[in-house]
């Protein structure tokens, strides 16, 4: 009977070892890979215990979700003693200024994979960070060197990149840092828009550079303004108040009655528009050597013009703050194109009719 049971045992047992044996390697791999799972850069970094100052700046900076994305990253990662080698308050200064505290840390990480094998191939070479700035290599007898910070161990890889620790920390000076993009122009944040509407450009008319949009934006202020005048002058001139030299009738005849009754009207008239208009091109375009090269037939405008500024202002009435004066570009703008579209019925009208709209 003993014997009976130990032959079931051990065919038992070399059906088990046959199935093992023979089991699917993807099954070993998963086995393998969900053992050998590692943590990811700010884990390993908290589960060490000498990054705590670390792990709390990355924290109170935001960081924290981008250091645990799939990267890769590499980190050069100074302790806690690296942190306490910065003057007293430092630290405590820096958590307080969020802005400040990200450029920091952000010029201690690298994108991609960056092993020790490699860092040591760059001996002499600058290194492009995340802040923008970049870091300098060096190889010597006190082993590798990040500008002046001594990497004290190497290696640390984690699930989405490397650590490789340094004794002191990282500052980018000023001439180190990148000089900040100037900020993108959009149309949309311009004077002019506003409610109802919005941003109202369906047939996508509005240039998408800055230089350009200055010149449409000074042609639609320009005409808006004419309008304005010339609405007035149609109230003025079709009521009757005051009556000027027998001017009468609709508004679209009274111009010649005025250049019959003053021969010098037309002049005067140009004279007085070719003054304003020499005067607002002294005031806000370029010379055409400054803006008249290569492709570019057309002037443009001074960088530091502001659309319609003839540096006319008796009454003090320009604001001296951005928000301020967008909001009164706007109302003039919103005033000029309502004139313009009221101006351009009335001329229809008294076309069409023959009679003063008033």
């Amino acid at each position: 009977m003993m014997q009976i049971i130990t032959v079931l045992l051990l065919v038992v047992a070399l059906t088990m070892v046959s199935v093992g044996a023979f089991a699917p390697l993807s099954a070993h791999k998963s086995f393998k890979s969900t053992m050998l799972r590692m943590a990811d850069i700010v884990d390993t970094a908290v589960a060490a215990g000498s990054f705590n100052t670390l792990a709390a700046a990355l924290t109170a900076a935001g960081l924290v979700p981008t250091l645990k994305s799939p990267g890769p990253f590499t980190v050069f990662a100074p302790t806690d003693e690296a942190f306490a080698k910065l003057p007293a308050g430092t630290v405590e200064a820096l958590l307080k200024d969020i802005p400040k505290l990200t450029s920091i840390l952000t010029y201690h990480v690298v994108p991609g994979k960056v092993m020790a094998e490699t860092v040591v191939t760059l001996d002499g070479k600058k290194v492009k960070t995340v802040n923008g700035a970049e870091v300098l290599v060096s190889v010597g007898a006190a082993g590798v060197k990040v500008n002046n910070a001594v990497v004290t161990k190497t290696d640390i890889v984690t699930d989405n990149g490397v650590i490789h620790v340094l004794d002191s920390v990282l500052i980018p000076s000023p001439a180190s840092a990148p000089t900040p993009s100037a900020p993108v122009f959009d149309p949309k944040l311009e004077a002019g828009v506003s409610a109802p509407f919005g941003y109202f450009d369906p047939l996508g008319l509005a240039p998408d550079n800055e230089a350009d949009f200055k010149k449409y934006r000074e042609s639609e202020l320009k005409h808006g303004r004419v309008a304005m005048f010339a609405f007035l002058g149609i109230i003025i001139g079709e009521t009757g108040f005051p009556h000027f030299f027998d001017i009468s009738g609709p508004a679209i005849y009274q111009y010649q009655q005025a250049e019959e009754i003053l021969p010098a009207w037309s002049a005067n008239v140009i004279g007085l528009t070719l003054a304003i208009e020499g005067y607002n091109i002294v005031n806000g375009w370029q010379s055409p050597s400054e803006s008249m090269s290569g492709d570019n037939l057309l002037a443009g405008l001074k960088s530091k013009y502001v659309n319609g500024d003839l540096k006319f202002d008796p009454l003090g009435f320009k604001p001296k703050d951005q928000k301020s004066l967008k909001s009164i570009q706007t109302k003039e703008i919103n005033n000029g194109r309502l004139a313009m579209l009221a101006v351009a019925g009335i001329v229809a009208q008294e076309l069409v009719t023959g009679n003063s709209i008033f």
